[in-house]
C-alpha cells in the first residue's frame, strides 16, 4: 500500500514538474522575437504535459528546440543595429 502511494506521488511530482518547466518554456519562446509555440498555446502545452507527462514533454522538446524543427529563416529573425562608433 504505501509503495503504491510512494509510486503515485512520484508520478504526480514528475508530471507537475514538467507541466512547470513546458510553461516556463514556453512563455519564454512567445516573448523571443521571430520565435512561437507551434501547434498548441501555452496553456494547452502546460495541460498536455500535466496529463502526457514525459512523452507530451518529449514531444514537445522535439517541436521546440530539438534539429527536428527548421531554423529560423533569417528574414523573420530580429535585426540587429550596428554599433556606432564612439570616436565620430
Amino acid at each position: 500500500m504505501l509503495a503504491t502511494y510512494a509510486y503515485w506521488t512520484g508520478i504526480v511530482v514528475v508530471h507537475v514538474m514538467l507541466a512547470v518547466a513546458v510553461f516556463h518554456d514556453a512563455e519564454e519562446l512567445t516573448r523571443t522575437p521571430g520565435r512561437k509555440v507551434w501547434f498548441l498555446n501555452t496553456f494547452f502545452w502546460t495541460v498536455a504535459a500535466l496529463v502526457g507527462g514525459i512523452v507530451t514533454a518529449g514531444i514537445y522538446w522535439a517541436m521546440h528546440h530539438s534539429t527536428l524543427r527548421s531554423p529560423v529563416a533569417p528574414e523573420s529573425a530580429p535585426e540587429t543595429q550596428p554599433a556606432s562608433d564612439p570616436k565620430s
